[in-house]
């Protein structure tokens, strides 16, 4: 019976990254939405359902393979959402047992690597992406794959994992351009070995094809201008694609001064104590962008959103510990593979952070841009488990995970939420037939597509966004549409309101333009929303903002089964 036992635990460590990445799926699809999501989410299902072109600079790989999943729903438009958050667990889960890959690479023991991995499987931005429609687990997936074939392709010399590497950085750029940030450390891993190993004319052949390989990754790009001349339901192509692909519809940040965009002045002096020029720069690049845009992001994923005050519980910051433990035993270890995680973990967080010049304040949280980061942090969380010199301070360590998996599953559990589909849903009804919606940001917009382009509901109420449309089509549809009714959401009322004084009547969400002169403005007495939420469902931060809205415009509030 013993021997038998451990023939099994020889065989799972041999399969570990098999297990731990069936493990990490299993979790997520447990704890997947089972609608759209708030952001781009509804965006992604709309787009990858309808084969639509999405927001500047797309994503065709992600939305063609979100596609194929949405196809298993057979038809059944209740199925579609809830498939394509699944191709998001699959890919955070198969993403988590590369790390465990990654790790025996670089030499540490199945524990050391299983700990590693399962600390990225809970914490907060990995688990938060895999659990809706969004690019970032698929990103995850691509960057991953790739450092660990650089990683094959060092201990083997095989060109065709070249070939493979580059096909899936390709392919990646058409899920999320971050891919391209593990491009340095893919250079310091692989060059050395083809320099050591290669003569010039097999090192020049291997480059072309590599090369030849990440062209053909790029491929599908090909179908955003097919399928913006087809005229989809949702085409944000804009004036060419060309400007497409470069992003000019957003702000541009410099890379100085940091404090670049004028109408965040009243905010600055918060971060930099009334300090201006090259000195109050520095002091805001350090304490709000790094502070509070990085260093904060990072401690929420390995000690905890709620844990983060109460770090001196060495429990919760455990994970955190090991961490800084794997990168001093890491750079002892291997300088080269040290070296290697350093530059995942810069490229992926503090220089895409300089990069970026995040302004004061952004509109939602931005942890999921660092993710790379945060991977090659649970790497070094890995290495300092399998690093730790006495086997009861290595169970110890089996507390990190576990840390993570309780102080985020009530918060990343969206199996029985309910609340953005119900809002959304709120938003179309309270509509009267052949309405016109005008919209001004993305979670009064994108689950409104979702809604219409995937469940069919309230086709007959035409969405119209503000940013998206433009603003003087927007005032020329609002003034010429005489015969139609017309509704602003929330948000376009408050920005927009004092430009129709007297012709506002609240609707829930919505406020109804009425005709000019004595206009009825008292509310309807009953709204015809149907809500699901439920006592025990958790209830997100943008959520619980609309429903406050919800009560304050009413005087009810939502009512919960």
């Amino acid at each position: 019976m013993r021997g038998r036992l451990q023939q099994v635990g020889r065989q799972l460590v041999a399969r570990g990254g098999l297990v731990l990445g069936t493990f990490a799926t299993l979790v997520y699809l447990l704890t997947i939405d089972r609608s759209a999501s708030w952001w781009d989410c509804g965006e992604f299902i709309a787009t990858g359902w309808t084969l639509g072109v999405g927001h500047p600079p797309g994503a065709p790989v992600y939305q063609l393979l979100s596609h194929l999943f949405m196809l298993l729903s057979f038809g059944n438009p209740l199925w579609v959402a809830p498939l394509s958050n699944a191709f998001s667990a699959l890919c955070g889960g198969v993403t988590v047992g590369v790390l465990y890959l990654t790790l025996r690479e670089f030499g540490c023991r199945p524990f050391g690597a299983a700990i590693g991995a399962l600390c990225y499987l809970f914490c907060d931005t990995a688990w938060f992406s895999a659990v809706e429609s969004e690019v970032y687990a698929p990103a995850m997936l691509c960057c991953s794959l790739d450092v660990w074939l650089a990683l094959r392709f060092r201990r083997s010399g095989n060109p065709r994992l070249l070939l493979l590497l580059a096909l899936i950085l390709g392919l990646g750029v058409g899920v999320h351009l971050m891919t391209l940030l593990v491009l340095p450390a893919l250079a310091l891993t692989v060059f050395p070995s083809i320099s050591r190993t290669s003569r010039l004319s097999r090192l020049s052949r291997v480059v072309l094809f590599s090369l030849l390989f990440f062209l053909l990754g790029l491929t599908p790009y090909a179908i955003i201008p097919l399928r913006a001349a087809a005229d989809p339901p949702v085409n944000e192509l804009g004036d060419s694609f060309g400007s497409y692909l470069r992003r000019e519809q957003y702000d541009k940040a410099p890379l100085y001064p940091r404090m670049w965009r004028e109408r965040d002045s009243a905010n600055w002096a918060e971060w930099t104590l009334g300090t201006r020029g090259v000195v109050g720069n520095v002091v805001y690049c350090v304490g709000y962008q790094m502070g509070y845009m990085y260093c904060r992001y990072l401690m929420y994923n390995f000690i905890g959103r709620e844990n983060f005050r109460w770090h001196c519980i060495v429990p919760f910051v455990l994970p955190f510990l090991l961490g800084l433990w794997g990168l001093w035993r890491h750079r002892k270890r291997s300088r080269l593979d040290f070296w290697i995680v350093m530059l995942l973990f810069l490229f992926g967080g503090i220089i895409l952070n300089l990069y970026l010049n995040h302004p004061c304040y952004e509109p939602r949280s931005r942890d999921y841009v660092y993710v790379l980061s945060f991977y090659a942090f649970a790497l070094w969380i890995g290495i300092g488990a399998d690093a730790l010199p006495r086997r009861w301070l290595r169970l110890l360590a089996l507390l990190a995970p576990l840390t993570l998996a309780v102080g985020n599953w009530s918060d990343h559990d969206r199996s029985r939420c309910h609340s953005v589909h119900d809002i959304a849903a709120a938003h179309l009804d309270v509509c009267d037939p052949d309405a016109i919606l005008i919209t001004l940001g993305d979670n009064d917009t994108f689950p409104l597509w979702y809604l219409q382009q995937v469940e069919g509901r309230r086709t007959d109420v035409d969405v119209y966004n503000v940013g998206l449309t433009g603003w003087p089509e927007v005032f020329r549809l609002v003034n010429t549409a005489a015969d139609r009714p017309v509704y602003f959401t929330h948000y376009f009322y408050q920005r927009f309101a004092y430009l129709y004084p007297g012709r506002l009547r609240c609707c829930g969400f919505c406020w109804q333009l009425m005709p000019v002169g004595g206009a009825d403005l008292t509310p309807p007495p009953a709204l015809p929303v149907e809500w699901h939420i439920t006592r025990g469902e958790y209830v997100d931060p943008v959520s619980r903002r609309f429903l406050d809205i919800w009560q304050q415009n009413t005087g009810h509030p939502v009512p919960r089964r």
